[in-house]
């Protein structure tokens, strides 16, 4: 988004009158957070003088900011002492997926995963992670290379279940990537993922941006 926005870090992205951010977390809380930890970088002040000066409505949020880039799964594992769980859910903080987050922790529970990958069903696979799920939700494969003009398929939506001792995992102080690194090496290692088809949206790009107040308007009106 640096051609549209190009002093503004994502999450703080304006979508009518309100970052980006707002719209993810307040979905949280509808759904029965009472924790939120951001873990951030780029233009990290922007985002802590906003979340400070916000209410919350009840919703701790808690934040951390990168001394360096550490990548996503370096974020995560460098923010897990401020978690108090042992089942986290973790997620990208510029995409939305209009799913029902609760059925999704159940299906987590019911197969004993270890980290488990929300899914949806995309006719253009081009710009997202592609995943290969048997029926029983077992990854068989994580492929986070774009491939332009691949046709329709199942794609990383940017939503996680981990288990405590699958962060615990991932290595201390560099960079890791969830998507090229961690999901691929934990194929077939209880690694699943839930397949659906609902509306999403990631506004990586300003054609998706652009229809964000559109999107976030139908999702946030339906809860």
């Amino acid at each position: 988004l640096r051609d549209v926005l190009p002093d503004t870090p994502k999450v703080m992205a304006p979508v009518d009158g309100k970052p980006f951010l707002r719209y993810v977390i307040d979905r949280l809380r509808v759904f029965g957070a009472r924790r939120v930890v951001l873990s951030l970088g780029h233009l990290a002040d922007d985002v802590v003088t906003y979340v400070n000066g916000e209410d919350w409505n009840g919703l701790e949020v808690v934040i951390h900011v990168e001394p360096e880039p550490m990548g996503t799964g370096g974020a995560l594992r460098e923010v897990l002492s401020l978690i108090e769980t042992d089942t986290i859910m973790a997620m990208n903080g510029d995409a939305f997926a209009r799913t029902d987050l609760d059925s999704f922790l159940d299906f987590h529970r019911s197969r004993g995963a270890t980290i488990s990958i929300l899914l949806t069903f995309v006719h253009d696979v081009g710009r997202y992670g592609v995943v290969e799920a048997d029926d029983g939700g077992h990854v068989l494969s994580f492929d986070e290379k774009p491939r332009d003009g691949d046709g329709g398929g199942y794609v990383n939506a940017g939503v996680y279940l981990f288990e405590r001792s699958a962060i615990e995992g991932i290595a201390t102080g560099r960079l890791v990537s969830l998507e090229r690194e961690v999901f691929p090496r934990e194929c077939g290692r209880g690694l699943y993922g839930l397949k659906g088809s609902f509306p999403f949206i990631d506004i990586g790009t300003p054609e998706s941006y652009g229809s964000a107040r559109d999107f976030l308007g139908v999702a946030t009106d339906d809860n």
